[in-house]
């Protein structure tokens, strides 16, 4: 063998013999695990339970009972509409201002609108005749009485009055002013061919101008230069005697609530207030109608009565007689409803009788109702006392004494009587039938003789 050959083999041993020292030794077989006992192991400890199911939280209370819905006011009932009424009346009525002052409140009362037709009386009563109004409001007491006579109202009322005055420039070129009649400055106007304005409507003012006219006699016509009839109402009458610088009858109401329109005027015949006015022809009663539904069957019947009722009562009478008492220092109208019926029934608390042109009668209330002033004079004690009443003048020219009476007799309810001279009376401006505490009236007429402080008068007798 050659060598290399066992060199080879020998190394072949040799690592052989290295390899098998270094193999590990065989591994002795693992003792058997202690044999678990034959029980088998308890369960593992169960879980616990589960927790107590918390209860349910108490369901939440139900909602509070609903509140109910308060109680829906009930829809207010609806207003009706306002009733109409027709008034066909004069101008001055509404030129004066008289109708917006007291209208209101009896629209307020009995939910009505007045629909107001202020055109002359003439006019009016035409309209009331045709059954085109449901209450007039005029003064033209002959056609107020004919108007009646006709059937077209059952009966008139006295409302109130003022009085006429004849206005004209304060340059008076026809020299009329201060003259006691219309007829006297009527006659020096044409004399003088001086302009006179007419209304020429047929209302009551020009009819009154036509009865002065009447009594001169003459009878104007447009054929006169001077006289211009404008067939118009009192208002634009005397803003035309304004333009014209003429003359013009006008009732005193009128005249006044215009007067700051008509700078170029005054007064030449009446004075400055009814009391002063010497032409008791001049006095100028208003009366109300209302319609016959009878002969009218469309009228508004219940509602002219109501606005009848209403004119005449205490309350809008006084309203009447202190329209105009602030800013023109007197009224614009005197309030006189219903004495003859006061008389009729029985309820006269005081009258006026003897020579006049209309007895008058009175409540205690309707008196009331008047236009008052305060006097000073001397009481039963010799001290100064003030009284409250009506003037005496105011109350006489409503009855309008006769041209030929010269006596004023005052009669009290125990039968004393005492008398004076009428023109005294009527000269006195601060002569009162005055009011008093205790009910009833009494006179104070300062400066004249005790006697004539009648307590107790009932009774003033024209002679």
């Amino acid at each position: 063998m050659s060598r290399r050959f066992l060199v080879l083999l020998t190394c072949t041993l040799v690592l052989a013999t290295l390899l098998g020292a270094c193999a590990p030794a065989p591994a002795t077989p693992a003792a058997q695990p202690t044999q678990v006992p034959a029980q088998p192991a308890a369960e593992p400890t169960q879980a616990p339970a589960e927790p107590t199911k918390a209860p349910e939280p108490t369901q939440a209370p139900p909602e509070p009972t609903k509140a109910p819905d308060p109680t829906k006011a009930p829809e207010p009932t609806a207003v009706p509409e306002p009733e109409k009424l027709i008034l066909a009346t004069t101008t001055s009525t509404a030129d004066s201002g008289l109708l917006d002052y007291i209208l209101p409140d009896f629209e307020q009362k009995h939910n009505a609108k007045v629909d107001v037709i202020a055109v002359g009386t003439g006019q009016s009563l035409e309209i009331g005749s045709k059954g085109d109004a449901d209450v007039v409001l005029v003064h033209s007491r002959k056609g107020e009485d004919q108007f009646v006579a006709d059937g077209n109202a059952k009966e008139r009322h006295d409302v109130m009055y003022n009085d006429f005055i004849i206005v004209g420039p304060k340059t008076d070129p026809a020299k009329a002013k201060g003259m006691a009649t219309g007829k006297e400055a009527f006659q020096a106007i044409m004399d003088a061919g001086q302009p006179f304005v007419s209304r020429g409507d047929k209302s009551g003012t020009h009819t009154k101008e036509l009865s002065i006219w009447s009594s001169i006699p003459v009878t104007p016509t447009a054929e006169m230069g001077w006289y211009n009839s404008i067939g118009q109402g009192m208002g634009d009458t005397l803003l035309f005697a304004e333009e014209k610088m003429g003359y013009t009858l006008a009732d005193r109401g009128t005249y006044l609530a215009m007067s700051d329109k008509l700078p170029g005027l005054e007064v030449i015949v009446g004075g400055g207030n009814l009391a002063e006015n010497k032409d008791k022809a001049l006095l100028n009663p208003y009366g109300v109608l209302a319609v016959n539904p009878e002969k009218h069957p469309n009228v508004k019947d219940e509602l002219a009565q109501k606005f009848v009722e209403w004119i005449l009562s205490p309350d809008v009478q006084k309203m009447i007689g202190e329209f105009g008492v602030e800013k023109y220092g007197q009224p614009l109208f005197y309030a006189n409803a219903q004495p003859a019926e006061a008389a009729a029934s029985g309820d006269a608390a005081l009258k006026i009788t003897g020579k006049v042109g209309a007895e008058q009668a009175w409540s205690e209330e309707q008196v009331k109702a008047l236009p008052t002033v305060d006097v000073e004079s001397t009481n039963s004690k010799g001290e100064k006392d003030t009284y409250t009443g009506v003037k005496l003048t105011d109350l006489l020219a409503l009855a309008a004494p006769a041209a030929d009476a010269t006596t004023i007799v005052f009669v009290a309810d125990d039968g004393y009587a005492a008398e004076a001279p009428l023109a005294d009376v009527l000269a006195c401006a601060n002569c009162i039938v005055s009011f008093r505490s205790n009910g009833g009236f009494s006179t104070v007429l300062p400066e004249f003789a005790k006697n004539l402080q009648v307590k107790g008068v009932v009774d003033i007798q024209v002679k």
